[in-house]
């Protein structure tokens, strides 16, 4: 498995989402040893807000695609930016943040997650969510995100809105 970067050593440099394996590889196929881990201490902490809505804790984000501004792998045609397998620790977060012009789609594999979510409108939802179920998030809206005391893994798929 390749080694897992901390979140200034992958987003601050030059390392690629993806490491071929071999000169034979091609756009259809990554193996999972070339695939970019990386380390989240407090994935999207916010500063700005309530300490219980800061972010805390350990996420590990396995970048499977990426077609966001900095690390366009120029693969996808279509409008999606990031598709990740995402992990986070017992009760570690994910702090509040807004998606300007993205929608995003968890889809829960194991564990929990406390989801709080601010609409456009400034309604705040609150839901609790276990294995096989799904949040969505759309443009305009803020989300926090706390994993259960098990931690949680999930896919996250997120795509540009125009």
């Amino acid at each position: 498995m390749r080694n897992t970067l901390t979140e200034m050593e992958f987003h601050e440099s030059d390392a690629p989402v993806y490491e071929p394996q071999s000169d034979k590889e091609n756009l259809y196929f990554k193996q999972s040893v070339g695939i970019a881990n990386v380390i989240y201490q407090a994935a999207h902490e916010n500063n700005h807000v309530h300490i219980d809505q800061k972010g805390q804790g350990e996420l590990l984000g396995k970048w499977l695609y990426n077609e966001q501004q900095d690390k366009k792998e120029k693969r996808l045609k279509s409008t999606i930016e990031l598709f990740m397998d995402s992990s986070l620790a017992p009760n570690a977060s994910i702090g509040l943040h807004k998606h300007s012009d993205t929608e995003e789609i968890y889809y829960l594999l194991e564990g929990q997650l406390h989801i709080e979510l601010i609409d456009k409108k400034g309604t705040i939802f609150q839901q609790v969510i276990t294995a096989g179920d799904t949040h969505l998030i759309q443009p305009g809206e803020s989300h926090f995100v706390k994993a259960g005391a098990q931690g949680a893994r999930f896919i996250v798929v997120a795509a540009k809105v125009d």
